[in-house]
């Protein structure tokens, strides 16, 4: 029987995607280039972060010692904590068990703590290596350092793992715009980190200022302070846009204090230091498929969504746990079939997330109303109140949306359709009620119609084919 040959990887791009993905696939002995545009001690991202938010979905596919560690490292958030316009607080829990929780962890900490974890699993990461040229079909990346100097670089599988400005899928659809179609919008909100001195605060939740169309939000780090985020429409071109109304460090003062007046004096210089750090866009990236020949896209060079659903490094992190699996599945033996099967390793792992990272991207909008202003709302309060009470009576009959997907592996896709189907019966029974006093009528009536093929109305439902 002829021996198995392991797989060579050349994975572009060393932030917290492309090392977990390593990871993943040193595990199963395969060798692992990572190529880096940055520099070993450069900094993660813009300057403009916020705290990544993995919960069970997005860890289920790492090894345990690395779930281990982040866990030690990050701070578990079991609820929303509301703090309104009058003054009042409330919370909101995230789901009905211990498992339906959030672990809030800064982007830079995430980074190094999978860099850490994927060179000692024996991944070679080279540093200030940017991308230039891509050849799906070899596959082969070649690569510019700091003097200039290219070099070219092949293996079994490339694999774009660099970020929504990827250069991999850039020079993808350069070269092959009739396979891959890309789509880049950016939407009418920006954000930007504000200082705030928040260490007394519970650090168990994540602290929300709904606003209307803009939102404050506080997420706790480990060591009691918190990374704190402003998220409101923008003006201006894209060089030089500011929030709206908010073009001084006058203006910028007069809104935090009528806005957020309960933590306004923790805002020191708040004027100023929103001037000196203009605000980034938000911007969403869909292509499809993910893959050309044997050239895939993991992550933010796939799916760049906005992060309004806290669920955009879960994503990413699904995306390299399917491939991981896939190059598990589909063994080699010999040169000669290396070709063919990590092709058919593209084709499948494109197969199984490209609806979900759509449906994603429409999720993650959607939710942008939920966080600055339905979380505020009566109504939309006594909605979710039914809805976790109708989960916790019939948990096979109905799970709420943000349940399937924060704390299931249910496709992102399938997620929104069984939530859109048995939503539908519940806006029906719901319609014109009052959903305090006739909660528990309601989940009665919601059981019957789904167990026994009812109508909301209580007459037969209608089955495929015309029959009653």
């Amino acid at each position: 029987m002829a021996e198995e040959r392991e797989y060579s990887v050349v994975i572009v791009g060393a932030g917290p995607v492309g090392c977990a993905l390593a990871v993943l696939l040193r595990g199963q002995g395969i060798e692992v280039d990572l190529f880096e545009r940055t520099s070993a001690s450069g900094p993660v991202g813009s300057g403009h972060s916020f705290n990544l938010t993995l919960t069970s979905r997005g860890l289920s596919g790492l090894p345990h010692p690395v779930k281990r560690r982040l866990y030690h490292r990050g701070t578990v958030l079991t609820k929303r904590i509301i703090h309104h316009r009058d003054g009042a607080i409330s919370t909101q829990r995230y789901g009905t068990a211990d498992a339906h929780h959030l672990l809030s962890i800064p982007r830079q900490v995430l980074q190094e703590l999978l860099r850490d974890q994927a060179v000692r699993a024996g991944a070679r990461i080279h540093y200030g290596r940017e991308c230039v040229g891509v050849d799906a079909v070899r596959p082969a990346v070649t690569v510019r350092d700091k003097d200039g100097r290219r070099t070219r670089h092949e293996g079994d599988l490339l694999i774009g793992c660099d970020g929504a400005n990827s250069a991999v899928r850039g020079a993808i659809a350069a070269s092959a715009p009739r396979h891959m179609q890309v789509t880049r919008r950016s939407i009418a909100h920006g954000h930007a980190e504000i200082t705030m001195d928040y260490t007394d605060a519970d650090p168990s939740g994540l602290h929300l200022w709904p606003r209307g169309d803009h939102f404050l939000q506080a997420m706790p780090n480990r060591d009691r302070t918190f990374t704190t985020s402003l998220f409101k429409p923008m003006v201006g071109s894209e060089r030089r846009s500011h929030f709206t109304g908010l073009d001084s460090a006058e203006a910028v003062r007069g809104y935090c204090s009528t806005e957020f007046p309960d933590v306004f004096d923790r805002m020191n210089r708040v004027g100023s230091g929103l001037m000196a750090r203009l605000p980034a866009r938000l911007y969403t990236v869909d292509c499809s498929p993910y893959h050309y020949r044997r050239t895939v896209l993991v992550g933010d060079a796939a799916h760049a969504v906005v992060p309004f659903y806290g669920q955009g490094v879960n994503c990413s992190f699904e995306d390299a746990a399917t491939l991981a699996a896939l190059l598990g599945k589909f063994r080699v033996t010999g040169e000669s079939e290396i070709a063919a099967v990590t092709e058919l390793v593209a084709e499948e792992y494109s197969r199984a997330r490209v609806a979900p990272g759509h449906a994603l991207a429409r999720l993650s909008l959607d939710n942008l109303a939920e966080l600055s202003s339905h979380v505020d709302d009566p109504a939309f309060l006594a909605r979710k109140s039914l809805e976790r009470r109708l989960h916790e009576e019939h948990p096979d009959l109905y799970t709420p949306l943000y349940q399937l997907v924060a704390f299931t592996s249910v496709p992102y896709d399938e997620a929104r359709r069984m939530y859109r189907e048995s939503n539908a019966v519940l806006d029906g029974l719901c319609a014109g009620r009052d959903l305090h006093r006739e909660r528990e009528q309601i989940i009665g009536e919601y059981a019957r119609v789904r167990e026994g093929g009812l109508s909301p109305s209580g007459t037969a439902a209608r089955q495929p084919g015309g029959v009653r």
